[in-house]
């Protein structure tokens, strides 16, 4: 046998090192099809998301615009009654009819499409004749004899989002303008912003370069990009390349990419229409493009990263090493999760639960929100251990901390505080009452009977709550307030207590 060994020795050794090359390599193509998948992932995930936040906000618009768009024609209507009894608009109090007219501004626009009156005073002498297409809605609006109103969009000048209204007065002479904040109307609008989720994207998913959102006028085609804090927050400045991108999008009414470099970053555009007008029923009002662009070359960095470590791996057939490194972090990360989590239940053991409540501290003191305690003990859990056996008592402590787990949100601490006592931290909550809801939702859930083998043991709890930072900023004392009335809920035969 030793023989045939020391003969064969270089084929064995040959043979070795080709099935390790063909190992490492499978498993280098594999993980490039793992990356790209997963770059692939990102961008249907950011696509959807963006997606998803401009269908919802639309949906919101539409709501909204249905009661505005009745108000605004009663206003309106108001306005050409007064015309019809007074003509001269220079003399017009538009603050009055302000105040009748809750959140609106007034414009009156004359036959030079010039605002020579209103309430909005940084608009008072714009020249509505230098806006092109515009302007020539502006006219025909102004020639007709019906009510027209905008679809909700974003100002040009301020960068608000706003709804506007046109009704000529009778002799065609005038045209009363009305303009409404979106957002002022309507606070809850305010959560509801474009940019915000952009940028989240930008900043989570390290291929996506750029999301930006761009206005394509209904006549000329003329492309503007949007701009979150900057006037104009309609920027005509658009790179060619962009605004055909744009253009496109909207005509065809369809997908856009297009391939590009940025010094030694491969770009691909992807420009998809969102929001598009139809030019017969819509006249005067802009469609809307989302416009991303992807750094490939994020993707392929990490290929190439992926490939230097295989021609490391095949260099240094470093297996035994490897193993030996994952057997170390394995030990630890084993030695570091029995230090700080009880062995029975799996969960956070004193020490843990009081390093990870200072930094729930931290979140709430910045937000403004509350933590709630609560101490929760197993009624007769003695007797359970003396009737069943401490097997059956084990049984119980899991099933109870599972229970736990699955009923609370992530951000929340759980932890073994000893016995069959738990302790529970309650995150990101704005009240009291919402602390207690949840609490008792917990309580309710442990209450009830627990099958254990071929057992069904009825189970009971007890909680005390105590409030982070009403009662105390000290954790013991929390935890000492929310023991004590923990044990006023046993003493009056009651699942949960408040303490005061």
């Amino acid at each position: 046998m030793e023989k045939l060994l020391s003969k064969f020795k270089y084929i064995i050794i040959v043979l070795l090192a080709l099935i390790m090359i063909y190992i490492f390599s499978t498993q280098y193509i594999n993980i490039k099809e793992v990356v790209e998948d997963k770059y692939q992932i990102q961008q249907q995930l950011v696509e959807k998301n963006i997606m998803q936040t401009v269908n919802y906000i639309n949906d919101a618009y539409k709501i909204v615009e249905q009661q505005l768009n009745q108000e605004m024609r009663e206003h309106s209507e108001v306005m050409v009654d007064k015309y019809q009894q007074n003509q001269d608009v220079m003399n017009w109090n538009l603050e009055e009819l302000q105040q009748q007219f809750s959140g609106y501004d007034i414009y009156i626009v004359d036959q030079d499409l010039e605002i020579i009156k209103t309430t909005y005073q940084e608009d008072l002498g714009l020249d509505f004749s230098r806006f092109g297409s515009f302007a020539t809605v502006l006219r025909q609006r102004m020639a007709g004899s019906e009510f027209e109103v905008d679809r909700i969009d974003l100002s040009t000048q301020t960068g608000e989002i706003k709804k506007y209204s046109y009704m000529p007065s009778p002799d065609n002479q005038y045209l009363f303008e009305l303009s409404v904040s979106i957002e002022d109307q309507y606070p809850s609008f305010q959560s509801l912003n474009l940019f915000k989720d952009a940028t989240a994207l930008t900043e989570e998913y390290a291929i996506v370069e750029d999301i930006s959102f761009y206005s394509v006028e209904p006549l000329e085609h003329q492309v503007a990009k949007l701009r979150n804090s900057k006037k104009p927050y309609l920027n005509p400045d658009v790179p060619e390349f962009e605004e055909e991108l744009a253009r496109q999008a909207v005509l065809q009414n369809d997908l856009q990419s297009s391939q590009g470099e940025n010094g030694n970053n491969d770009l691909r555009y992807r420009f998809f229409p969102v929001l598009v007008s139809d030019q017969e029923n819509e006249q005067g009002w802009n469609s809307y493009v989302v416009g991303i662009t992807y750094n490939d070359q994020i993707m392929q960095v990490e290929i190439a990263e992926h490939r230097r470590l295989f021609v490391v791996n095949i260099i240094l057939l470093a297996v035994l090493f490897a193993s030996f490194i994952a057997v170390v972090v394995y030990l630890l990360k084993k030695f570091e999760h029995q230090a700080y989590h009880d062995k029975l239940t799996g969960l956070a053991n004193r020490k843990y639960f009081t390093e990870e409540f200072e930094a729930l501290k931290q979140k709430a003191d910045s937000s403004g929100s509350n933590i709630g305690l609560i101490f929760i003990d197993i009624d007769q859990f003695k007797a359970i251990n003396d009737n069943y056996g401490h097997d059956v008592g084990d049984r119980v402590l899991e099933s109870i901390a599972a229970k736990m787990k699955n009923n609370l949100k992530g951000e929340d601490i759980l932890a073994r505080m000893g016995g069959d006592e738990f302790l529970v931290a309650l995150s990101d909550l704005n009240s009291k009452s919402e602390i207690i809801k949840v609490a008792k939702r917990l309580i309710k859930k442990l209450n009830g009977d627990l099958i254990i083998g071929d057992r069904k043991i009825k189970i009971s709890v007890s909680g005390g709550v105590s409030f982070y930072p009403d009662e105390s900023r000290e954790l013991e004392i929390l935890i000492k307030n929310a023991d004590a009335a923990m044990y006023k809920a046993k003493r009056e035969d009651d699942d949960l207590f408040v303490s005061k």
